[in-house]
């Protein structure tokens, strides 16, 4: 049997490790939380859209009705869905056109972190119904904790689910670097202007449904949905306006299109951005960098490559 001494020293030199096993046990279980958080939004997601589903028939959409609805649009939108969809004009009137109902997106880019950029990995769901608006963004990070030495991965996920922003961002062991309220009409709005934006990775998305011209100036329910282009404030033939209601949440969008392609090539709009616990509109945009090679980089604005 041991000494007092001999078992003191035990304890001193197995102290260490119990104290990094037990912050390893506590990683682990927020690594554990954190993947079942995101699971979890993903499934209110899913549901979300079979739910809807249920109540229309946009997954029958003919190329007969697609044409039709195309000429309901502005010209410059109306060239740009058909230069993104020029396979449709293939397509016999009564043939069902082919539409993806969701996306899941491996993604790598930079972010702008403490007047920083630094490297990040995500995976989005993306749903590219606008009546089933929605994305859960899950993302890792990376933050230099002693510069040049020590790297400490950070934990990001946004998300617009039912109607709903959330946004947030731990350290290991649930460590929280940033956290928004959840269901705020600024974080809403907010996460409805980026579904709208990243849209154009799936242009039909943006296809408004079957306008009956004579009812335009219907008035809409507070919960009704509805998503129109306008003709551009600017009158430069090169630009839209995207209005988009989902829920209770209103997003106005302004594309600049490519006359050469007419594809798009920058979407702005006023944002909220948090800004000392508080949201603030600010200007903020969207370029898509292979449409527009010259675009900016800075915290206002966000690239597609």
């Amino acid at each position: 049997f041991f000494s007092t001494k001999t078992t003191m020293f035990l304890a001193l030199i197995s102290t260490p490790y119990i104290l990094i096993g037990a912050a390893a046990s506590a990683v682990t279980l927020t690594y554990f939380s954190w993947c079942k958080g995101i699971h979890n939004l993903r499934l209110k997601l899913s549901a979300q859209e079979t739910d809807n589903r249920r109540e229309d028939n946009e997954d029958n959409i003919t190329a007969g009705d697609l044409r039709r609805r195309i000429k309901q649009l502005p010209d410059v939108v109306q060239k740009y869905i058909k230069a993104v969809s020029h396979d449709v004009e293939k397509l016999a009137d009564e043939e069902i056109v082919p539409f993806a109902r969701s996306l899941r997106m491996e993604q790598e880019g930079e972010l702008l972190l403490n007047g920083q950029f630094i490297d990040f990995a995500a995976t989005e769901e993306f749903r590219t119904r606008y009546k089933h608006a929605g994305f859960v963004w899950d993302a890792v990070t990376k933050t230099q904790c002693i510069p040049n030495l020590v790297a400490m991965p950070i934990h990001v996920c946004v998300a617009y689910v039912n109607g709903a922003g959330m946004a947030k961002a731990q350290l290991p062991m649930g460590i929280p670097v940033m956290v928004a309220q959840s269901n705020t009409p600024m974080l809403n709005q907010s996460e409805l202007m980026r579904w709208a934006a990243e849209a154009t990775l799936f242009p039909l998305a943006l296809m408004p449904p079957n306008i009956n011209i004579e009812n335009t100036d219907h008035n809409m329910s507070a919960e009704e949905t509805a998503l129109k282009w306008l003709p551009s404030e600017e009158g430069d033939g090169n630009s839209a306006i995207l209005e988009l209601k989902h829920h209770t949440t209103t997003a106005r969008l302004f594309f600049h299109f490519n006359s050469d392609t007419n594809l798009v090539t920058s979407i702005h709009g006023t944002r909220p951005k948090l800004i000392g616990g508080k949201y603030v509109m600010t200007n903020w945009g969207c370029f898509l960098s292979d449409n527009n090679p010259k675009h900016p980089r800075d915290a206002d604005h966000e690239h597609v490559e």
